[in-house]
């Protein structure tokens, strides 16, 4: 009868192994502790004035970005 045993590189390589996953799995959850987030809020006015037989318009667009920081609560 015939056993498999593992040698003392394949049982390195394995350990290596989940060293590496362990350690890209604990970047990635301290990466999504926090995030950066922006909103953009265009507003648009228009005033018209009506005299006689002649109109005149004026248009005022404003653009505002916001910025927000979160971090996840402890």
């Amino acid at each position: 009868m015939k056993t498999n045993k593992l040698t003392p590189d394949q049982i390195y390589k394995i350990v290596e192994t989940i060293v590496l996953a362990l350690l890209t799995c604990c970047a990635v959850g301290l990466g999504m502790t926090s995030c950066k987030v922006w909103r953009t809020v265009s507003t648009t006015s228009t005033y018209t004035q009506k005299q006689d037989s002649t109109q005149q318009s004026a248009t005022i667009t404003t653009k505002t970005v916001e910025e927000y920081h979160g971090a996840k609560k402890q």
